[in-house]
Protein backbone atom coordinates (compact mmCIF):
# COMPACT_ATOMS: atom_id res chain seq x y z
CA UNK A 1 0.00 0.00 0.00
CA UNK A 2 1.39 2.93 -0.99
CA UNK A 3 1.66 6.43 1.41
CA UNK A 4 -1.52 8.19 -0.21
CA UNK A 5 -3.36 5.29 -0.12
CA UNK A 6 -2.58 5.22 3.83
CA UNK A 7 -2.90 8.89 4.24
CA UNK A 8 -5.81 9.49 2.48
CA UNK A 9 -9.66 9.43 4.46
CA UNK A 10 -12.31 6.65 4.18
CA UNK A 11 -15.06 8.76 2.05
CA UNK A 12 -18.23 7.63 3.63
CA UNK A 13 -21.89 9.35 2.06
CA UNK A 14 -24.42 9.22 4.32
CA UNK A 15 -28.63 9.97 2.57
CA UNK A 16 -31.86 9.47 4.64
CA UNK A 17 -34.67 11.06 5.13
CA UNK A 18 -33.18 11.88 8.76
CA UNK A 19 -29.88 13.12 7.22
CA UNK A 20 -30.14 16.11 10.57
CA UNK A 21 -30.43 13.57 13.59
CA UNK A 22 -27.79 10.60 11.42
CA UNK A 23 -25.14 14.27 10.64
CA UNK A 24 -25.61 15.23 14.00
CA UNK A 25 -24.71 12.11 16.20
CA UNK A 26 -22.10 10.94 13.61
CA UNK A 27 -20.14 14.38 14.64
CA UNK A 28 -20.13 14.08 18.26
CA UNK A 29 -17.00 13.53 19.31
CA UNK A 30 -17.63 9.77 20.53
CA UNK A 31 -18.59 9.35 17.28
CA UNK A 32 -15.12 10.52 15.84
CA UNK A 33 -12.62 8.34 13.97
CA UNK A 34 -9.48 8.42 12.17
CA UNK A 35 -9.28 9.05 8.70
CA UNK A 36 -13.04 9.24 7.91
CA UNK A 37 -14.72 11.81 5.78
CA UNK A 38 -18.35 12.29 6.15
CA UNK A 39 -20.64 13.56 3.06
CA UNK A 40 -24.29 14.73 4.01
CA UNK A 41 -26.20 15.16 0.85
CA UNK A 42 -29.17 17.48 1.26
CA UNK A 43 -30.58 16.61 -2.12
CA UNK A 44 -30.40 13.47 -4.88
CA UNK A 45 -28.67 15.49 -7.24
CA UNK A 46 -25.81 16.74 -4.72
CA UNK A 47 -25.95 12.84 -3.40
CA UNK A 48 -24.97 12.04 -6.86
CA UNK A 49 -21.88 13.83 -7.28
CA UNK A 50 -20.72 12.68 -3.84
CA UNK A 51 -21.21 9.01 -4.77
CA UNK A 52 -18.59 9.16 -7.74
CA UNK A 53 -15.90 9.66 -4.55
CA UNK A 54 -17.44 7.33 -1.85
CA UNK A 55 -16.01 4.26 -0.96
CA UNK A 56 -18.71 3.81 1.57
CA UNK A 57 -22.80 4.11 1.39
CA UNK A 58 -24.95 4.76 4.45
CA UNK A 59 -28.37 5.55 4.69
CA UNK A 60 -32.17 4.38 3.67
CA UNK A 61 -31.55 1.83 0.90
CA UNK A 62 -34.53 3.14 -1.12
CA UNK A 63 -32.15 6.69 -1.91
CA UNK A 64 -29.41 4.65 -1.98
CA UNK A 65 -30.48 2.57 -4.67
CA UNK A 66 -30.71 5.67 -6.80
CA UNK A 67 -27.22 6.59 -6.20
CA UNK A 68 -25.45 2.94 -7.58
CA UNK A 69 -25.00 4.12 -11.23
CA UNK A 70 -23.04 7.11 -9.57
CA UNK A 71 -21.00 5.12 -7.95
CA UNK A 72 -17.47 4.65 -8.58
CA UNK A 73 -15.22 1.20 -8.80
CA UNK A 74 -14.01 2.79 -5.62
CA UNK A 75 -17.42 1.54 -3.70
CA UNK A 76 -16.50 -1.19 -1.43
CA UNK A 77 -19.38 -1.03 1.04
CA UNK A 78 -22.96 -0.59 1.83
CA UNK A 79 -24.61 -0.15 5.27
CA UNK A 80 -28.42 0.48 4.90
CA UNK A 81 -29.89 2.00 7.81
CA UNK A 82 -32.93 -0.57 7.81
CA UNK A 83 -33.39 -3.71 7.97
CA UNK A 84 -34.94 -4.62 4.79
CA UNK A 85 -32.69 -4.29 1.74
CA UNK A 86 -34.27 -6.62 -1.33
CA UNK A 87 -34.19 -3.77 -4.16
CA UNK A 88 -30.52 -3.22 -3.27
CA UNK A 89 -29.63 -7.07 -3.69
CA UNK A 90 -31.29 -7.02 -6.54
CA UNK A 91 -29.42 -4.84 -8.13
CA UNK A 92 -25.86 -5.62 -6.81
CA UNK A 93 -26.72 -9.87 -7.02
CA UNK A 94 -24.69 -10.73 -9.75
CA UNK A 95 -22.18 -7.70 -10.54
CA UNK A 96 -18.82 -8.40 -10.59
CA UNK A 97 -16.81 -7.26 -7.65
CA UNK A 98 -20.00 -5.96 -5.91
CA UNK A 99 -19.64 -3.86 -2.75
CA UNK A 100 -20.34 -5.87 0.67
CA UNK A 101 -23.88 -5.02 1.72
CA UNK A 102 -24.82 -4.89 5.53
CA UNK A 103 -28.45 -4.19 7.34
CA UNK A 104 -29.31 -3.52 10.87
CA UNK A 105 -30.04 -5.98 12.95
CA UNK A 106 -30.41 -6.69 16.86
CA UNK A 107 -32.63 -3.68 17.76
CA UNK A 108 -35.85 -4.35 16.47
CA UNK A 109 -36.70 -7.09 18.98
CA UNK A 110 -38.26 -4.97 21.41
CA UNK A 111 -40.20 -2.45 18.71
CA UNK A 112 -41.74 -5.12 16.93
CA UNK A 113 -42.92 -7.31 20.19
CA UNK A 114 -44.87 -4.36 21.13
CA UNK A 115 -46.75 -3.66 17.82
CA UNK A 116 -47.86 -7.14 17.86
CA UNK A 117 -49.02 -7.78 21.30
CA UNK A 118 -50.98 -3.96 21.06
CA UNK A 119 -53.06 -5.58 18.28
CA UNK A 120 -52.94 -8.92 19.99
CA UNK A 121 -54.62 -7.60 22.71
CA UNK A 122 -56.90 -5.36 21.14
CA UNK A 123 -58.18 -8.19 19.54
CA UNK A 124 -58.67 -10.41 22.66
CA UNK A 125 -60.29 -6.98 24.79
CA UNK A 126 -62.55 -6.27 22.04
CA UNK A 127 -60.62 -2.73 21.91
CA UNK A 128 -61.97 -1.30 18.87
CA UNK A 129 -65.63 -3.06 18.84
CA UNK A 130 -65.68 -1.12 22.46
CA UNK A 131 -64.48 2.15 20.91
CA UNK A 132 -67.29 1.69 18.41
CA UNK A 133 -69.86 1.05 21.02
CA UNK A 134 -68.58 3.77 23.00
CA UNK A 135 -69.09 5.84 19.56
CA UNK A 136 -72.89 5.31 19.76
CA UNK A 137 -73.36 5.86 23.94
CA UNK A 138 -73.74 2.16 24.21
CA UNK A 139 -72.70 0.73 27.19
CA UNK A 140 -70.47 -2.68 25.92
CA UNK A 141 -70.21 -5.10 28.84
CA UNK A 142 -69.85 -8.19 26.50
CA UNK A 143 -66.69 -10.20 28.78
CA UNK A 144 -63.17 -10.18 26.27
CA UNK A 145 -61.13 -12.97 26.53
CA UNK A 146 -57.13 -13.44 26.95
CA UNK A 147 -53.93 -14.44 25.72
CA UNK A 148 -53.35 -17.00 28.52
CA UNK A 149 -53.87 -20.69 26.69
CA UNK A 150 -53.78 -19.40 23.38
CA UNK A 151 -51.36 -20.68 21.05
CA UNK A 152 -48.96 -18.49 18.91
CA UNK A 153 -47.21 -19.19 15.74
CA UNK A 154 -44.65 -17.80 14.69
CA UNK A 155 -43.03 -17.55 10.85
CA UNK A 156 -39.48 -16.15 11.67
CA UNK A 157 -37.34 -16.77 14.53
CA UNK A 158 -34.81 -14.49 14.46
CA UNK A 159 -33.78 -12.45 17.02
CA UNK A 160 -36.99 -10.68 16.13
CA UNK A 161 -38.81 -13.91 16.59
CA UNK A 162 -37.40 -14.99 19.45
CA UNK A 163 -38.02 -11.98 21.11
CA UNK A 164 -41.99 -12.31 20.66
CA UNK A 165 -41.94 -15.62 21.69
CA UNK A 166 -40.39 -14.76 24.84
CA UNK A 167 -43.08 -11.90 25.88
CA UNK A 168 -45.60 -14.93 24.41
CA UNK A 169 -44.50 -17.30 26.82
CA UNK A 170 -44.93 -14.37 29.98
CA UNK A 171 -48.44 -14.29 29.23
CA UNK A 172 -48.87 -17.79 29.48
CA UNK A 173 -48.77 -18.41 25.88
CA UNK A 174 -47.75 -21.73 23.96
CA UNK A 175 -45.31 -21.02 21.37
CA UNK A 176 -45.13 -22.93 17.95
CA UNK A 177 -42.49 -21.79 15.51
CA UNK A 178 -41.11 -22.23 12.14
CA UNK A 179 -37.91 -21.95 10.48
CA UNK A 180 -35.64 -23.51 8.28
CA UNK A 181 -33.18 -24.23 11.10
CA UNK A 182 -34.17 -25.31 14.31
CA UNK A 183 -33.59 -22.56 16.71
CA UNK A 184 -31.80 -22.84 20.41
CA UNK A 185 -33.26 -24.81 22.75
CA UNK A 186 -36.10 -23.31 24.90
CA UNK A 187 -36.84 -20.49 22.15
CA UNK A 188 -40.32 -22.16 21.84
CA UNK A 189 -43.03 -25.28 22.76
CA UNK A 190 -42.21 -26.86 19.60
CA UNK A 191 -40.36 -26.56 16.26
CA UNK A 192 -41.33 -27.05 13.09
CA UNK A 193 -39.20 -27.20 9.79
CA UNK A 194 -40.57 -25.06 6.60
CA UNK A 195 -41.87 -28.43 4.91
CA UNK A 196 -44.06 -28.81 7.97
CA UNK A 197 -45.43 -25.14 7.98
CA UNK A 198 -48.97 -26.59 7.00
CA UNK A 199 -49.04 -28.76 9.97
CA UNK A 200 -48.59 -25.86 12.59
CA UNK A 201 -50.80 -23.86 11.11
CA UNK A 202 -53.65 -26.15 12.25
CA UNK A 203 -52.67 -25.69 15.92
CA UNK A 204 -52.22 -21.99 16.26
CA UNK A 205 -54.70 -19.27 17.08
CA UNK A 206 -52.35 -16.33 16.22
CA UNK A 207 -49.69 -16.21 13.00
CA UNK A 208 -47.17 -13.79 13.72
CA UNK A 209 -44.64 -13.23 10.52
CA UNK A 210 -41.91 -11.53 10.11
CA UNK A 211 -39.58 -12.93 7.24
CA UNK A 212 -37.29 -11.69 5.08
CA UNK A 213 -38.27 -11.44 0.94
CA UNK A 214 -36.78 -14.64 -0.62
CA UNK A 215 -37.39 -16.60 -3.45
CA UNK A 216 -37.97 -19.24 -1.06
CA UNK A 217 -40.94 -16.90 1.27
CA UNK A 218 -42.78 -15.29 -2.13
CA UNK A 219 -46.05 -16.24 -1.54
CA UNK A 220 -45.36 -18.84 0.80
CA UNK A 221 -49.09 -18.62 2.68
CA UNK A 222 -50.87 -18.72 -0.41
CA UNK A 223 -54.35 -20.21 -0.74
CA UNK A 224 -53.79 -23.58 0.52
CA UNK A 225 -51.57 -22.80 3.49
CA UNK A 226 -54.35 -20.36 4.57
CA UNK A 227 -56.45 -22.99 4.10
CA UNK A 228 -54.86 -25.04 6.78
CA UNK A 229 -55.33 -22.21 9.88
CA UNK A 230 -57.88 -22.77 11.94
CA UNK A 231 -61.17 -21.07 12.14
CA UNK A 232 -61.33 -18.16 14.02
CA UNK A 233 -57.51 -17.27 13.77
CA UNK A 234 -55.80 -14.31 13.13
CA UNK A 235 -52.58 -13.32 11.03
CA UNK A 236 -50.06 -10.66 11.40
CA UNK A 237 -47.85 -9.65 9.31
CA UNK A 238 -44.53 -7.31 9.42
CA UNK A 239 -41.86 -9.10 7.87
CA UNK A 240 -42.39 -8.67 3.88
CA UNK A 241 -45.43 -7.75 2.15
CA UNK A 242 -44.95 -10.76 -0.78
CA UNK A 243 -44.94 -13.40 1.93
CA UNK A 244 -49.05 -13.17 1.31
CA UNK A 245 -51.35 -14.05 -1.59
CA UNK A 246 -53.27 -10.81 -1.19
CA UNK A 247 -56.12 -12.44 -3.33
CA UNK A 248 -56.40 -15.59 -1.24
CA UNK A 249 -56.31 -13.49 2.23
CA UNK A 250 -59.13 -11.08 1.51
CA UNK A 251 -61.18 -14.21 0.47
CA UNK A 252 -60.41 -16.01 3.97
CA UNK A 253 -61.32 -12.69 5.12
CA UNK A 254 -64.51 -12.20 3.60
CA UNK A 255 -65.33 -15.76 4.21
CA UNK A 256 -64.71 -15.57 7.73
CA UNK A 257 -62.18 -18.78 7.76
CA UNK A 258 -60.12 -15.82 9.69
CA UNK A 259 -61.72 -13.56 12.28
CA UNK A 260 -58.54 -10.97 11.51
CA UNK A 261 -55.56 -10.13 9.83
CA UNK A 262 -53.26 -6.97 10.44
CA UNK A 263 -50.45 -5.95 7.78
CA UNK A 264 -47.95 -3.82 8.23
CA UNK A 265 -46.15 -4.46 4.69
CA UNK A 266 -47.36 -4.96 1.59
CA UNK A 267 -46.30 -5.79 -2.38
CA UNK A 268 -46.86 -1.82 -2.99
CA UNK A 269 -45.74 0.96 -0.72
CA UNK A 270 -47.51 2.95 -0.11
CA UNK A 271 -50.64 0.81 -0.81
CA UNK A 272 -52.57 2.52 -3.57
CA UNK A 273 -55.84 3.59 -2.33
CA UNK A 274 -57.85 1.40 -5.13
CA UNK A 275 -56.16 -1.55 -3.41
CA UNK A 276 -59.16 -4.31 -1.63
CA UNK A 277 -57.62 -4.52 1.77
CA UNK A 278 -59.04 -0.66 2.53
CA UNK A 279 -62.52 -1.82 1.85
CA UNK A 280 -61.76 -4.93 4.64
CA UNK A 281 -63.69 -4.88 7.80
CA UNK A 282 -61.45 -7.07 9.79
CA UNK A 283 -58.84 -6.03 8.03
CA UNK A 284 -56.13 -3.21 9.64
CA UNK A 285 -53.66 -1.72 8.19
CA UNK A 286 -50.37 0.48 10.26
CA UNK A 287 -48.37 1.39 6.85
CA UNK A 288 -45.07 0.17 7.53
CA UNK A 289 -45.03 2.03 11.59
CA UNK A 290 -44.30 -1.45 13.12
CA UNK A 291 -40.16 -0.94 14.00
CA UNK A 292 -38.92 1.95 12.91
CA UNK A 293 -35.30 2.45 12.74
CA UNK A 294 -34.30 5.30 14.87
CA UNK A 295 -30.79 7.00 14.15
CA UNK A 296 -29.97 6.99 18.09
CA UNK A 297 -30.18 3.01 17.42
CA UNK A 298 -28.38 2.51 14.02
CA UNK A 299 -25.69 4.81 14.32
CA UNK A 300 -23.69 2.31 16.64
CA UNK A 301 -24.11 -0.39 14.62
CA UNK A 302 -22.64 1.36 11.66
CA UNK A 303 -19.88 3.05 13.57
CA UNK A 304 -19.20 -0.49 15.12
CA UNK A 305 -19.20 -1.59 11.39
CA UNK A 306 -17.10 1.65 10.23
CA UNK A 307 -14.09 0.44 12.69
CA UNK A 308 -14.10 -3.20 11.29
CA UNK A 309 -14.21 -2.24 7.89
CA UNK A 310 -10.96 0.42 8.60
CA UNK A 311 -9.17 -3.44 10.40
CA UNK A 312 -9.65 -5.38 7.62
CA UNK A 313 -12.18 -7.33 9.92
CA UNK A 314 -15.89 -9.55 8.83
CA UNK A 315 -18.88 -6.75 9.21
CA UNK A 316 -21.26 -7.63 11.38
CA UNK A 317 -25.11 -8.39 9.63
CA UNK A 318 -23.79 -8.79 6.63
CA UNK A 319 -26.25 -9.65 3.56
CA UNK A 320 -25.91 -13.08 1.55
CA UNK A 321 -26.70 -11.63 -2.26
CA UNK A 322 -27.61 -15.03 -3.08
CA UNK A 323 -30.13 -16.15 0.03
CA UNK A 324 -31.65 -13.17 -0.17
CA UNK A 325 -31.17 -12.09 3.71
Amino acid sequence: MNHRQQTDPLRVLVVSEELSSYQQLLQQPEASLTRVEYGFAEDIEAAREAAAQAQVLFGDPDLLLDLLDSCGPQLRWIQSSWAGVAPLIARLKGREAAPQLTNIRGIFGPLMTEYVFAYLLAHERRLLERWQSQQQRRWDARPGAGLQGKTLGLLGLGSIGSHVAGVARAFGMRVLGCSRTPPKAGTVDKHFLSAELGQMLTEIDYLVCTLPSTPETRNLLDAAMLARMRAGAVLINAGRGDLIDDQALIEALQQQRLAAAVLDVFRQEPLPPEHSFWDQPNLLISSHTAAPSYPSQVVPIFLDNLQRFQRGQPLQFRVDLERGY
